[in-house]
């Protein structure tokens, strides 16, 4: 008898630990899913965000200097992101 609980006992634990790693296996799913999301939230925000001051500095001289300066403090020095505002006319 206490073989037969023995074994009823490893194979309900066998398959706690299948459903554990199941559960596992879909929560990294989701998780990824929720950052790719995320991120196409962001791409999306930085586009409408990126326009809108795009046209207020062609608007308003003030702002563009604004812009200009607050870019070169915040762009990493070296970066791509600097090389192309420089060849884009943004930056000195």
């Amino acid at each position: 008898m206490s073989r037969n609980n023995g074994r009823a006992a490893s194979s309900r634990l066998d398959a706690l630990m299948r459903r554990k790693a199941e559960l596992a296996s879909a929560l990294r799913t989701e998780r990824e899913k929720r950052k790719a999301i995320e991120e196409k939230e962001r791409e999306r925000l930085s586009l409408i965000v990126g326009r809108a001051l795009l046209a207020n500095a062609a608007q308003y001289p003030d702002f563009d200097l604004m812009l200009r300066g607050v870019l070169k403090t915040t762009i990493k020095p070296g970066s791509a992101e600097l090389n192309y505002l420089k060849a884009k006319g943004w930056l000195q």
